[in-house]
């Protein structure tokens, strides 16, 4: 008997709600595969590409908000998983990482695909733990890997979810004997539960003020939205909303879509300084509102967040409030009655938003209105878009208008990297609702290897690619016009993109006007497999475009 206790691990954490794994194939992990697969009950995906695999395994975690197991082989297997553990740990994305390996008496004699795979990931996890094999006479035999299995599942779940690792050195014969009764092996006669509560905290209502302004930022552990829209209401205070909040699926008078625009003017600056701020999920992606966060600095900064966690880049930060956001949000009881400061806001606002929407005229391929073109073709759908980093991220919160819709925004802003963009969109699409993936061309070339699990999965996907031909954000930073600008940060690369049509059997597209992206899009959103829409644009041209676009004027 050497695997078989590995049986009851995969029968536990199905028991507390685990339901995706996703493996890439190594020959010391063969008997967690097999024990996965042959249990019949996960909805389980092979990557050949541990870096891909581990980002896919991401999508789905993000998408479902619900821990996912992600296996690999002994030796550099779990190196090319570290890109998506580090994103998974800093926006808070459950995953259960099982890493197989050599036993001990392998280690350190120069075994072949072997090294120190103790706390692999250092702090880039929750929780690590062995789960080596007990002895086949011992009394927990089939009880010890039950109790690994809650373990891992609860420190993913941890107020600050992220991933856990759990190391299994694993013995010859590696083959497992698959044999159904083991799974039920070591159940208690009470199964192990677990209930999410709600954490609640004293607050004195007296440090909101008649200047309250309210910042959403990314959010993937709760829906909050109709919460902070009551809150907002009663305090009389304008929500700054980050894409990934999703507030902008609300059309309401209290949200603010367009702030990271009209924050560049220093007057504006000045005329809607706030008293008091409140910070729920992230910090939003504009710098401009950081830089204004930063001359607020008399202002009470309040973050509530479950985990007493720093997240304001500003350094501002005044109070911290250990809560759930839903259950802070609905207990204050305090009202506003002054609008005066929330109008200004609102003129600010409908002043940038009405300028913004003049690129609705735009003739020349502009990326500010093909997000605008993406937005009125998916506004009718239950669909989900994932948005990359760099500039896509930042089209998005320009010119990404509230209106009441369901689409789902979702982006790895942990890290904020432009890596496994393919692979987590991929992931996203096992929910099988329509989804999209809006990236750049060097976001799109970093994780090519991603959309072969899309093909082997026959899994569905549209892909808006804009392909400026290189790092087409530095042409809005500081390095703009230093020595050697094109070869160190523009970085053209000049590469067809249809050639992945060949190579993957996607269907590719390359999109000649605004008309033209309309039609295509509407065909392949209801289409089975992965589309490319590619969208070739002038980098400098987009520069003046942009500026042009989101000028506020006084």
């Amino acid at each position: 008997m050497t695997n078989e206790y590995l049986a009851p691990f995969v029968d536990e954490l199905f028991n507390l709600g685990v339901r995706e794994a996703v493996f890439s194939p190594g020959s010391r992990s063969t008997a967690l595969a097999m024990l996965f697969e042959e249990y019949k009950k996960y909805d389980t995906y092979v990557n050949i590409d541990e870096r891909s695999a581990a980002f896919f395994a991401l999508g789905i975690a993000k998408a479902n908000r619900r821990p996912v197991v992600l296996v690999c082989t002994s030796g550099s297997a779990a190196a090319h998983h570290f890109p998506a553990i580090t994103e998974a740990k800093m926006s808070r994305i459950p995953l259960i990482i099982l890493t197989a390996d050599r036993p001990a008496e392998l280690q350190f004699v120069g075994a072949p695909q072997t090294l120190d795979q103790t706390r692999f990931f250092g702090n880039f996890v929750n929780h690590f733990e062995n789960l080596e094999a007990p002895q086949p006479q011992a009394k927990n035999f089939w009880t010890y890997p039950r109790k690994v299995a809650q373990r891992a599942f609860l420190s993913a779940l941890d107020q600050m979810a992220g991933p856990v690792q759990i190391n299994v050195p694993l013995r010859d014969p590696l083959v497992p004997k698959l044999k159904s009764e083991n799974y039920e092996k070591g159940r208690y006669k009470l199964p192990f539960k677990f209930f999410k509560g709600q954490q609640s905290a004293f607050f004195d209502e007296a440090l909101l003020s008649s200047k309250t302004l309210i910042l959403a930022g990314a959010n993937s552990a709760e829906n909050y939205s109709e919460s902070l829209l009551k809150l907002a209401e009663q305090l009389k205070a304008p929500i700054l909303a980050d894409p990934l909040s999703n507030l902008r699926n609300h059309n309401s008078p209290f949200v603010m879509d367009s702030y990271d625009a009209f924050l560049a003017n220093d007057d504006l600056k000045t005329d809607l300084k706030a008293e008091s701020i409140l910070l729920f999920g992230q910090m939003p992606v504009s710098k401009r509102l950081q830089q204004f966060i930063a001359l607020n600095d008399e202002a009470q900064f309040i973050q509530v967040d479950p985990a007493l966690v720093y997240r304001n880049p500003s350094l501002t930060t005044t109070i911290m409030v250990q809560s759930n956001v839903t259950t802070f949000a609905n207990s204050i009881q305090k009202v506003n009655q002054d609008f005066s400061y929330l109008e200004k806001w609102q003129k600010a606002q409908e002043k940038m938003r009405h300028q913004l929407e003049k690129v609705a005229q735009e003739e020349n391929p502009f990326e500010g209105r093909f997000v605008q073109e993406l937005q009125k073709h998916l506004k009718a759908l239950d669909a989900q878009l994932l948005v990359s980093n760099s500039m896509e991220i930042r089209d998005i919160d320009y010119w990404w208008e509230k209106e009441d819709s369901k689409v789902r925004i979702l982006g790895n802003r942990g890290v904020n990297g432009i890596d496994g963009t393919e692979s987590t969109a991929l992931g996203i699409a096992t929910t099988g609702k329509p989804t999209v993936l809006l990236t750049g061309d060097l976001s799109m070339l970093h994780d090519l290897n991603g959309l072969i699990i899309g093909k082997t999965h026959e899994l569905n996907l549209t892909i808006v690619l804009f392909n400026n031909d290189g790092g087409g954000i530095f042409h809005h930073l500081a390095q703009k016009g230093v020595p050697n600008f094109d070869y160190l940060f523009s970085t053209p690369h000049g590469l067809n993109f249809e050639g992945l049509a060949e190579l993957t059997g996607l269907d590719y597209h390359l999109v000649s006007n605004y008309a033209d992206f309309g039609q295509q899009f509407e065909t392949s959103i209801c289409q089975p497999g992965i589309h490319l829409l590619e969208i070739k644009t002038d980098k400098d041209l987009s520069l003046a475009l942009h500026k042009k676009y989101t000028a506020y004027e006084n």
